[in-house]
């Protein structure tokens, strides 16, 4: 018994908007294909293929669906530079041990050759306790779908509105690290703790952030023109105590993420070291606030 939990990101604009999916071990590539496109708004009239890492094009290995795949037999080996498999045939457990995948990889996704719609979806989590047959399941959510998909992709330059309670608490954009722990005395704030301090000529302001609300954590980060939800954390059915361990969590995530994209844009590995050294603020708030061991 085995099934992935698969974190389908929009490329060009990974914090708007992001789809959790989460499929069985032996259900196809195609049948999770498919339930990626009508979750972010496309349609299935086009070719696709998934491919290694956010290597798209320049992939080594390449699953294509089996259209293409059928297709492609006919045309001369010699001149392929990758390998190719058909997606239709290759279960998601097979995929997962022919490319190595372990928790935080990352496999690509590209719908529409024309006009080049490119996901990338990051292995979440492995689920030893649901079954192997499961069927393709959105758990999680944000964003809402494209509009029109014969539109250019577009970047997006402003950011959905922050929601209740963050709407109504949140300053439009950084703001020094005092105000925002002075947040903690409004009655519905639980916890924050600021996680990306720069220092400046009027003392420190924060760019990256958690806060805690009684049934909501989020991990808040200030990108152009302001602040913008990268993680929301349910509370339901958890203590104080286990919703601020879950938001540490995925605090962790989030900089092991931070990782990967700085890594993938710079062309640098970032170590472990690397990632620990981003969670010292973490550490250290945790450890004011008497949380140390979570």
């Amino acid at each position: 018994m085995t099934a992935y939990r698969f974190r389908i990101k929009f490329d060009p604009d990974p914090t708007s908007l992001w789809r959790d999916i989460v499929v069985g071990a032996d259900r196809t590539i195609t049948e999770l294909q498919s339930a990626i496109n009508p979750a972010v708004g496309l349609d299935q009239g086009h070719l696709w293929f998934v491919g290694e890492d956010e290597d798209y094009w320049d992939s080594a290995v390449k699953y294509q669906c089996p259209q293409e795949y059928e297709e492609s037999l006919n045309g001369d080996p010699l001149l392929r530079t990758e390998r190719i498999e058909n997606a239709g045939d290759v279960t998601i457990g097979e995929m997962t041990r022919q490319l190595g995948l372990e928790q935080y990889d990352r496999i690509c996704y590209l719908y529409d050759y024309g006009d080049e719609w490119r996901f990338y979806a990051i292995l979440k989590e492995v689920l030893s306790d649901e079954p192997s047959d499961k069927g393709p399941d959105i758990v999680k959510e944000k964003g809402d779908p494209i509009n029109d998909q014969y539109d250019p992709p577009e970047t997006g330059e402003s950011g959905p509105p922050l929601p209740e309670p963050l709407y109504s608490v949140l300053p439009e954009t950084a703001v020094p690290v005092a105000d925002l722990r002075e947040l903690e005395e409004r009655d519905r704030v639980v916890h924050v703790m600021p996680l990306l301090s720069l220092e400046t000529g009027f003392g420190a302001v924060c760019e990256r952030f958690a806060i805690q609300f009684e049934n909501t954590g989020y991990v808040i980060e200030n990108f152009q023109p302001g602040w913008q939800i990268v993680e929301e954390v349910d509370g339901v059915d958890k203590t104080e105590e286990e919703l601020l361990a879950a938001l540490a969590d995925a605090v962790r995530e989030w900089h092991s993420e931070i990782a990967e994209i700085s890594g993938a844009v710079t062309g640098q590995h970032f170590d472990e070291e690397t990632v620990e050294a981003m969670h010292v603020e973490l550490e250290a708030e945790l450890e004011r606030k008497g949380y140390g061991h979570l």
